[in-house]
Order: structure tokens, then C-alpha cells, then sequence
């Protein structure tokens, strides 16, 4: 028996009918990401959510810009040079750097410059700083995802990815874009 919010009204549920019980889906590992891919993804769907709308737009470009300058700093820190690009260049500074290249090849000196001569904290900061923005740009795994898109091949349906039931298993529960049409289970492949 069940009291509805109407002072003295009894309402009884009489046709209520459990198929099985509810279970809890997976992820999908190994066909579809792994959580912490689905989770960054979610994260990184928000955040392009938010960036669409005119309220949020400064506010993200803002932080990611501040943190985008940060390797900049980082380099500078460690000593290195920012390579231009060779369309910014100019052809006497192109030729000055190869000649140069050359002339250390000549000697046997390889002394090229990468991630071991930046200490812990600037690693630490291109890491926690700097590449979650180049996540939001270019996204983490573009597969297979609980919540995300997919497409029925031999129909071209759209649907979203709810899950699989057993761990490892080839076929995941979908719900479908129409409406008639409800949740269900269908074979996964990735191409």
C-alpha cells in the first residue's frame, strides 16, 4: 500500500510486473574503453557542452590558454629553445640550423633535447596542467563507450551504448534513437 501526496488518498499499484532482475552493466573491456577512458570522455563532453554555450566560452578558452602558456614556462625552466615552425622561419635561419646540425653530426655530438631534461615538477605540470587541455582539444579514445554514439551497420540506426552485461562479451545493450523502437541487445564491432 502507498500514500499519494492528496491528504487521505490510498493508492495500491496492482500492475507491476518485475522481468528478472536489474543488472549492472559494464564497460566493455576489451571491445569498448576502459572506465577511466568512458570517465574522461564524459568529463571532456561536458566541458565541450559548456564551451558552446555563451556563458562559458571566456571562462574555458581563458583557463586553457593560461594552461597551454605553461609549457612555454616549462621549457624556458629547463633551457631549451621553442623551434619555430619552418613556415615561420626564415631561409638564413634554416640554413644557419642545418649547418650547424651538420657540423655537430660531423663532431658525434647528439645533443638533442627532450622530456629527461625537464625536471619532475615541470613534468608533473605538463601532466596535470597541460595535457587534460589537449584531451578537450582532441579528445582521449574516440571508440566504442557506455554513453556514447554508435551506429547499427546493417541498418545505419543510431543508438547509445548502455553497456555490456558479462565482462568480455561481444554484444552490448544499446537504446535506440527511435522512439518504437527500445533497448536491446546487438553484437559490437569496432572498425
Amino acid at each position: 500500500m502507498f500514500y499519494s501526496s492528496n491528504p487521505g488518498e490510498k493508492v495500491k499499484i496492482c500492475d507491476m510486473q518485475m522481468r528478472g532482475t536489474p543488472r549492472d552493466l559494464l564497460p566493455g573491456d576489451p571491445i569498448c574503453s576502459p572506465v577511466a577512458a568512458v570517465l574522461a570522455e564524459a568529463t571532456i563532453q561536458l566541458i565541450r557542452i559548456l564551451h558552446r554555450t555563451d556563458r562559458w566560452t571566456y571562462c574555458i578558452n581563458k583557463k586553457m590558454m593560461e594552461r597551454l602558456h605553461k609549457i612555454k614556462i616549462c621549457i624556458k625552466e629547463s633551457g631549451q629553445k621553442l623551434k619555430k615552425s619552418r613556415s615561420v622561419q626564415s631561409r638564413e635561419e634554416n640554413e644557419m640550423r642545418e649547418e650547424k646540425e651538420n657540423k655537430e653530426e660531423e663532431k658525434g655530438k647528439h645533443n638533442r633535447h627532450g622530456l629527461t631534461d625537464l625536471s619532475e615538477l615541470q613534468l608533473r605540470t605538463l601532466c596535470i596542467e597541460v595535457w587534460p587541455v589537449l584531451a578537450v582539444i582532441g579528445g582521449v579514445d574516440a571508440g566504442l563507450r557506455v554513453g556514447g554514439r554508435c551506429v547499427h551497420k546493417q541498418t545505419g540506426r543510431h543508438a547509445t551504448l548502455l553497456g555490456v552485461v558479462k565482462e568480455g562479451s561481444t554484444s552490448a545493450k544499446v537504446q535506440w534513437d527511435e522512439a518504437e523502437i527500445t533497448i536491446r541487445y546487438d553484437l559490437l564491432s569496432y572498425t
